[in-house]
């Protein structure tokens, strides 16, 4: 788990000369522009005039990041630098969740809309001194906004595409010289922009709620902000999947069509689905947290962090065969409870040594007890299309009769982890342009768990019965960062970097058949492949920060090499999924960020990055779907690695008239090129997405004093279709769709891309 807090002065500190962007990557308030770690961040500002509105779009604004979800909510992956997981399993994240300095462990629990946020950091590569291991590829980090000492506030309101609603505020309330509290909220109502063929109604909507309530309490030379927030989305979840028609042969899609009551959409480019659904989604996250900090004699400061963190997740989606008949639908059910704490010590910034040294260190405690069930429901048509005809038929109808083929598959799975570490990080000055630092963290975690798996006798070829305790894992493991930096000025910064990171082992606890693990007529375990050990990453990075001509222009470019080592790779039977040590991966490229702000009334921002990905040793992938064994990847790239991606955004404004009034015009494009959009590491052709460029605007009227604001916008303007996700036909051998385009071929489902959406917004501050 990532381990250690986000954790810089929570205080508001006054920007720097030329508008910089304040950063807490190094756990103090610092310009973007002095910190040697490529960061791409933004204020909370910056992202609602780009329609950045949830971690999924963070990606449009963000290079080398990417986010996905699945057709289950709490599958979703969070990728940088081309590496992450699908947080659906037990397998550790690769790019740690940080919310007000706290780490999340589970990814799908941050999918809410963002609410009242002050802003949002990409930390591009391992940041495992500060932050632990499973920042091992790098951390997101979201700061929602604090208290002020003033009464103020803002509502706002918002109409958008497909019955969209959404009201949202905060309030700043002094409730003393020393005590001043803020309170956050949003609702939003969405019909979803989904049309299902078979029963003509909309999908893909939610309603959602959010609260968040801030206290800051100041008495000089000690500062108290506690927290506590709640979200709860509530809706039918359904992402929807469209059929490849390319990826079967016509003689096949002909047969599934006339067997499957005209069987399922194949038009990649509309919104219409056509298969049976059975759905429900119920999400809830809340959380408290305590940050308590005092001032020492002589600068420096003191910092205890708590807090305790739920997430459940409820869903039913289905059918999962994604077919206009009732096969089978799943019931996936997520419970994380986690608490964190850590005590920090913060030196002053050059002062100690005759202003030769300054330091952080702390240590950090992590327990979650992570809670995994999944249900397989026997649909009206399941016995009928996948039980062979005879007995076994009869058989099969006369249990969906007794229960309607409830709870036909019954899965339980537990994790506990704790994990304690102890990490310091020095910054040694050798002049005034030339600073070495050395950081390093100690980490020791221990996890323990059981899986149960039950499966009744005509769901044997979807899930094995299986039951174990898992052995018990306990890891040691130092990371450190050595860096090199140069300042020849105030204006650069040139850094040479060298940084590892991790990620523990731990357990398969995805279902399947045939069992993974093998015991004996005591019930004693004789071997299982449900262990996999843990994933390391050596990073290295060479950059350069700079600004000229007053700060109007800002270059930032990073060179890069990350090796990983041991890569946890997600492998596919097509029945099974199984996390495993696959072999030996590279990524490395280039990160270039510039910003060009010659006035008030006129900016440009753009960021491109390049990615060359390649798995040095990887001999026992997966094969394509329809062949038997395994292939040798060796010098293929790995999933959601485009060689390039990046963004522009224009901004332009004039004052009208002298009443105050200002008009302001934002454009956004972003754009990523072709990649392997598949959930397996098997260089699958039909899984190779092509590249795509998106565009987006904002039109906003501000009244004077910035008092009122209204704004139209529009998101995806170009309606452009594109690949975000494919996955393989659930079933697709037992319904012979494999090896009928080509040797290896399967059939594939395509997540739909968001469509072109419009919207209003109003808003007023007081």
């Amino acid at each position: 788990m990532a381990h250690a807090q986000d954790s810089a002065a929570e205080t508001t500190s006054p920007a720097p000369a030329g508008g910089e962007i304040i950063v807490t990557a190094q756990k103090r308030a610092e310009s973007v522009q002095s910190v040697p770690i490529s960061i791409a961040a933004f204020s909370g500002a910056s992202l609602d005039k780009q329609n950045v509105v949830t971690v999924l779009d963070l990606g449009k604004v963000a290079t080398n990041f990417q986010t996905v979800r699945s057709s289950n909510t709490g599958s979703t992956r969070i990728g940088i630098r081309g590496v992450g997981s699908l947080a659906n399993t037990l397998i550790e994240p690769s790019v740690a969740v940080f919310v007000d300095g706290v780490y999340v462990p589970r990814s799908g629990s941050v999918l809410g809309a963002f609410l009242d946020i002050e802003g949002v950091e990409v930390l591009r590569g391992p940041q495992g001194t500060l932050f632990g291991r499973n920042a091992s590829v790098g951390a997101l980090s979201l700061r929602s906004s604090l208290p002020k000492s003033e009464f103020s506030g803002e509502v706002s309101a918002e109409v958008g595409s497909f019955d969209r609603y959404k009201i949202a505020g905060n309030v700043n309330l002094p409730l003393t010289e020393n005590v001043a509290l803020r309170v956050a909220g949003m609702g939003q109502w969405f019909k979803g922009p989904w049309v299902n063929k078979l029963d003509g109604k909309h999908y893909g909507g939610s309603d959602d709620v959010s609260f968040r309530g801030t206290l800051k309490v100041d008495l000089g030379n000690v500062e108290w902000i506690l927290r506590g927030d709640y979200t709860r989305l509530d809706g039918d979840g359904v992402a929807n999947f469209d059929f490849d028609p390319n990826s079967v042969s016509a003689a096949r899609l002909a047969f599934i069509q006339a067997a499957f009551n005209g069987g399922p959409d194949t038009n990649l480019n509309d919104r219409v689905m056509n298969q049976s659904m059975a759905t429900g989604l119920v999400d809830e996250n809340w959380g408290v947290s305590s940050t308590a900090s005092l001032e020492l004699a002589g600068g420096s400061t003191l910092k205890l962090i708590n807090s305790y963190r739920v997430w459940t997740n409820d869903q039913l989606d289905g059918d999962i065969v994604y077919f206009p008949v009732s096969l089978a639908s799943r019931r996936s059910l997520f419970d994380s409870k986690s608490q964190n704490h850590e005590l920090q010590f913060i030196s002053p910034e050059k002062e100690w040594l005759g202003g030769k040294f300054d330091m952080v260190a702390g240590v950090y405690y992590f327990e979650e007890d992570f809670a995994l069930a999944e249900e397989l429901n026997m649909g009206t048509a399941f016995c009928g299309v996948l039980v062979p005809a005879g007995p076994a038929r009869t058989a099969c109808a006369t249990y969906y009769a007794v229960n309607n083929g409830i709870a036909a598959t019954d899965q339980d799975v537990f994790q506990n982890v704790k994990s304690f570490a102890a990490y310091g990080q020095g910054n040694l000055h050798l002049s005034d342009q030339l600073t070495l630092t050395l950081g390093g963290r100690w980490t020791t975690d221990s996890k323990r768990g059981s899986y149960a798996q039950a499966s009744s006798p005509f769901t044997q070829t979807l899930r094995a019965t299986e039951k174990l305790t898992f052995p018990g894992i306990k890891e040691d493991r130092f990371t450190y960062r050595v860096s090199l930096n140069y300042k020849p000025n105030d204006d650069i910064l040139v850094f040479a970097n060298h940084s590892t990171g991790y990620k523990s082992g731990g357990y398969n606890s995805g279902g399947g058949t045939p069992s993974l693990s093998v015991v004996d007529g005591s019930g004693n375990l004789v071997s299982t492949k449900r262990l996999f050990t843990r994933e390391t990453v050596k990073n290295y990075e060479l950059g350069v920060k700079s600004s000229w001509l007053d700060r109007k222009v800002r270059a930032n470019i990073t060179l890069y090499r990350m090796d990983i080592g041991g890569f946890q790779d997600r492998a596919f039977d097509g029945v099974s999924f199984i996390v495993r040590n696959a072999g030996n991966l590279r990524q490395q490229g280039v990160e270039l960020d510039l910003s060009i702000a010659p006035s008030r009334d006129f900016s440009i921002s753009g960021s491109v990055a390049y990615l060359d990905s390649k798995f040095t040793d990887f001999r026992t992938a997966s094969n394509l779907p329809g062949l038997p064994g395994t292939q040798d990847l060796t010098g293929k790239p790995n999933t959601f690695s485009p060689k390039w991606s990046g963004n522009v955004a224009v901004d332009w404004g004039t004052d009208l008239g002298q009443g105050g009034m200002r008009l302001a015009v934002n454009g956004t494009m972003s754009f990523i090129s072709s990649q392997f959009v598949g959930t397996v590491n098997d260089s699958n052709p039909q899984s190779l997405a092509g590249a795509y460029a998106l565009l987006g605007g904002r039109i906003s009227l501000s009244g004077a004093d910035d008092r009122w604001t209204l704004s139209v916008f529009v998101r995806n303007l170009a309606n452009k279709h594109y690949r975000p996700l494919t996955v393989y036909q659930p079933l697709g051998a037992a319904l012979g769709l494999n090896n009928t385009v080509f040797p290896g071929s399967t059939a594939n489902r395509v997540l739909a891309s968001e469509p072109r959406m419009f919207g209003a917004a109003a808003t007023y501050r007081f």
